[in-house]
C-alpha cells in the first residue's frame, strides 16, 4: 500500500461512495399498518438453488426484524441470518494496533506500526523499518514531520514527510488491514443501517415471501358527515398514513388493520455479558481446596418477554353505495375491501401505492349512506344549562368503523361542527356530539328519599330493608323555531334501578330517555333511580332513635309495639349510662383536687394555712364519699334497665 501526506483524508470520499449499500434484493410487496404503531413489512425475492436474500434495512429496525422475521418458502429451509455486530467500528479496531484517528494522519499512522518494513519513494528510494516519527522546527519556524528509519544496512536516517514522498508498506497482512480497518470507518461514518443477509436451503427457481414487523408511525382516521332530511347520512372516511419506513415503496399494497394489538421491544441487537464471580490467585505457602464459589452475581441486562402483533390477511371485496346530496361530495374512485376478524378489522385499500420515505398520503377508506338521527344530548351532572347538538349514528354496516375525528356538514347550509368517534363495532348505535345547542334549556332537580320497606327481628338481631330513592324533575324548554328530539342521559351506577318514561337507545354507561319536543314547547320530565339495601344490627347495640325508626315502618303491630316497648327501655338504658358518666365525670374531678390539697400540706409549715389545707380535704373527702353512693346507686339502675332490654329481645 503506498500512502502520501495529505492525501490520506481525502482517501475517505471514495472509500465511503465504494461502501454504499449493498444491491437489496427482495423488494416490498405489501404493508400492514397497525392502529398498535407497527408495520408488517412483506417483501418478496426471486431465489434459486441455496440461494442468499439480501435486504437493507434502517439500524433502529433490526431489533424488531431479530423479534419478528419469518421466511414464507414451501420448497426451502432456513440456513440462518446474519448481520455486522452492534458497533463494528469498534470491533474492527480492537484488535488492530492503531486507531480510527490514527487513519487521519500518517505520521500517527507510522508510529502506530513501529517496527514494520517500508519503501519511501520520493527525492531517494530507502527501505527499512519505522523507528518513528517526529515535529522538527523549520527555518521558518513551521512543524514539519520527520520520519526516523532502520535501513537494512543498520544505519538510522531520516526522512522528511512531505507532499513529494511515498511511502509503501512491505507487510501485506498489515496492507490488507490497514484496507479493512480504512472501509469500516468510511462506512462507520454513515452507520445508519444494516445489510441482513439470509441463507436458504433449497431446490429449484422459486419466489420467497420475507415478513417481518418492525415500528411505524400510528395510521389516523378522519371522518366527514354530511346529513339528510330522511334519516340518514353520507359518511365517509379518509385513512391518513406514512411511510417513515426508511426507503420508497414502489407498486405496494398497503392493508390498514384497526385494534388494541399487544406490542413489546427488545433490544435483541446489543450484547450483554454475564458477571463472573472474581477467584483471587492463592499466594500463600499452602493452597487450602476450595470448597465453592459461592452464588454468582445477577446478570446485569433485565430480560423483557416479548409478543407480534398479529395481522390478518385481507378478505374479498365488500360492496360500498354512495348517494347525492345537495352538497355533492365526490365518491371514493374505487372500493375498499374489508374483513372483520374477531379482535381487528383490515382495511385493504385498492391498488398499489408509490410512497417516497417520509411522505404523507390520505386516501378514502369508507364511503357509504349511514342512519342518522339529529338529537340534542342532556347529560345529568355534565351539561349546563344547553344540550350539546349531536348525531345519533347506526353502524348497520358488516364491518367496524375505526376511531377518529368527525367534521360534519349540514346538506344545505355546510359546516356546522366536529366530533369524535370512538371505535364503533357493527350494530353499534352512538351520539357524536358536534357542537352546543344554545336554543334548547332544560333545568334539573334531585331529591334523595329514604324509605324503610320491611322489618324482621332473628335471634336479637334485626333485619331491614331501606329503599333508597332519587328522583329528578327535568323541566325542557324547546326551541322556538324547530322541533327537538332530547336525550337525556344518566350515567349508570351498580346495584340502582333506572325508570322513567320513554327509555331507550342506552348504552353500557348511561340511561337515556327520550324527550319529543316541539317548537317553543315546555315539558316536564322525571327519572327516578332506586336501590335496595339490606341492613342486620344487633338490637342490642341499636340507638333508641333507630329502634323508633324501625318501629314505625314495621308492618306487624306485634313487632312495632315490641319495637316501642325496646326504644323506651333503651331510652331509660342510654339515659342511666350518661348519668354515670356524669357521677364518673364529677368523681375524677373531685379526686384530683384532692391529690393537689394533700401535695400543698406536704409543702407548708405548721399554722394556719396548714389547718385551711386539713379543712378542704375533709370536704373533698366527704364530697367523693357522696359520689360513691351516688355511683353504686346509678350501676343498680343501669343493672336493672339492662335486664329490662335483655328481657324485651328475648320476647322477639
Amino acid at each position: 500500500m503506498a500512502l502520501k501526506r495529505h492525501l490520506l483524508p481525502v482517501l475517505f470520499f471514495p472509500l465511503i461512495c465504494s461502501t454504499a449499500l449493498a444491491a437489496v434484493s427482495g423488494p416490498v410487496k405489501s404493508v400492514t399498518l397497525s392502529s398498535g404503531g407497527l408495520s408488517e413489512i412483506v417483501r418478496s425475492a426471486n431465489v434459486d438453488d441455496n440461494s442468499e436474500i439480501m435486504i437493507n434495512v434502517p439500524l433502529d429496525q433490526v431489533d424488531d426484524i431479530l423479534k419478528s422475521l419469518i421466511i414464507r418458502d414451501a420448497q426451502g429451509k432456513v440456513k440462518n441470518l446474519s448481520l455486522a455486530g452492534p458497533n463494528p467500528l469498534e470491533e474492527t479496531f480492537r484488535t488492530l494496533p492503531f486507531t480510527v484517528d490514527d487513519l487521519n494522519s500518517l505520521p500517527r499512522l507510522l508510529n502506530a506500526v513501529k517496527g514494520t518494513g517500508i519503501r519511501v519513494s520520493g527525492a531517494r528510494e530507502l527501505e527499512g523499518s519505522i523507528l518513528g516519527v517526529e515535529n522538527q522546527t523549520g527555518a521558518n519556524g513551521a512543524q514539519n514531520a520527520v520520519l526516523s528509519l532502520l535501513t537494512a544496512k543498520g544505519d538510522i536516517t531520516t526522512v522528511p514527510l512531505d507532499g513529494s514522498v511515498s511511502i509503501e508498506i512491505l507487510d501485506k497482512t498489515l496492507n490488507g488491514k490497514i484496507a479493512d480497518a480504512t472501509l469500516v470507518a468510511g462506512k462507520g461514518a454513515v452507520d445508519g443501517s444494516r445489510t441482513i443477509k439470509i441463507e436458504l436451503d433449497g431446490k429449484g427457481a422459486r419466489v420467497v415471501d420475507i415478513s417481518y414487523v418492525v415500528s411505524a408511525p400510528i395510521w389516523k382516521t378522519s371522518y366527514r358527515l354530511v346529513t339528510g332530511k330522511d334519516g340518514t347520512a353520507r359518511l365517509q372516511a379518509w385513512a391518513i398514513f406514512e411511510n417513515a419506513s426508511g426507503e420508497d415503496w414502489n407498486d405496494v399494497a398497503i392493508i390498514l388493520s384497526s385494534g388494541k394489538p399487544v406490542t413489546l421491544k427488545q433490544a435483541l441487537h446489543k450484547r450483554y455479558w454475564k458477571d463472573r464471580t472474581e477467584l483471587a490467585v492463592d499466594t500463600s505457602a499452602q493452597n487450602p481446596a476450595i470448597a465453592s464459589l459461592g452464588g454468582l452475581r445477577k446478570q446485569n441486562a433485565a430480560e423483557e418477554q416479548h409478543a407480534a402483533a398479529g395481522f390478518a390477511a385481507p378478505a374479498p371485496e365488500a360492496e360500498m353505495q354512495s348517494v347525492q346530496r345537495p352538497i355533492k361530495m365526490a365518491a371514493a374512485a374505487q372500493e375498499t375491501s374489508v374483513d372483520e376478524q374477531e379482535v381487528t378489522s383490515n382495511f385493504s385499500l385498492p391498488g398499489q401505492f408509490d410512497l417516497k420515505n417520509g411522505e404523507t398520503i390520505s386516501v378514502p377508506l369508507i364511503d357509504k349512506d349511514v342512519k342518522a338521527e339529529m338529537v340534542s344530548v342532556y347529560q345529568v351532572g355534565r351539561s349546563g344549562e344547553h344540550p350539546t347538538a349531536s348525531v345519533m349514528l347506526e353502524n348497520d354496516s358488516s364491518s367496524s368503523f375505526p376511531q377518529g375525528i368527525l367534521t360534519v356538514y349540514d346538506d344545505m347550509s355546510g359546516y356546522v361542527g366536529d366530533a369524535q368517534i370512538s371505535g364503533m363495532p357493527s350494530g353499534d348505535k352512538r351520539a357524536a356530539s358536534f357542537a352546543l345547542d344554545q336554543k334548547v334549556s332544560v333545568g334539573a332537580d334531585t331529591k334523595p328519599q329514604r324509605m324503610i320497606t320491611s322489618i324482621k327481628v332473628v335471634d336479637g338481631v334485626i333485619h331491614a330493608k331501606t329503599l333508597l330513592r332519587e328522583v329528578t324533575a327535568f323541566t325542557l324548554h324547546g326551541a322556538p323555531d324547530g322541533n327537538r328530539i332530547v336525550l337525556i342521559e344518566q350515567a349508570k351506577r351498580p346495584g340502582w334501578a333506572f325508570k322513567a318514561e320513554n327509555t331507550g337507545d342506552s348504552t353500557l354507561t348511561h340511561d337515556r330517555v327520550r324527550v319529543a319536543l316541539n317548537a317553543g314547547e315546555t315539558r316536564n320530565v322525571e327519572t327516578i333511580s332506586e336501590q335496595v339495601q339490606a341492613e342486620e344490627f344487633a338490637l342490642s347495640d341499636a340507638t333508641p332513635q333507630m329502634i323508633t325508626s324501625w318501629a314505625d315502618a314495621a308492618e306487624d303491630t306485634e313487632v312495632k309495639a315490641k319495637l316501642k316497648e325496646l326504644a323506651e327501655a333503651r331510652m331509660k338504658q342510654v339515659e342511666a349510662q350518661e348519668a354515670l358518666q356524669r357521677i364518673q365525670t364529677d368523681y375524677d374531678q373531685v379526686a384530683e383536687s384532692q391529690d393537689r390539697t394533700r401535695e400543698n400540706l406536704r409543702a407548708v409549715p405548721n399554722g394556719d394555712l396548714q389547718s385551711r389545707y386539713l379543712a378542704q380535704m375533709s370536704q373533698e373527702e366527704d364530697r367523693l364519699g357522696e359520689l360513691r353512693k351516688e355511683r353504686d346507686a346509678a350501676q343498680e339502675i343501669i343493672g336493672k334497665f339492662d335486664k329490662d332490654v335483655t328481657r324485651i329481645i328475648r320476647t322477639f
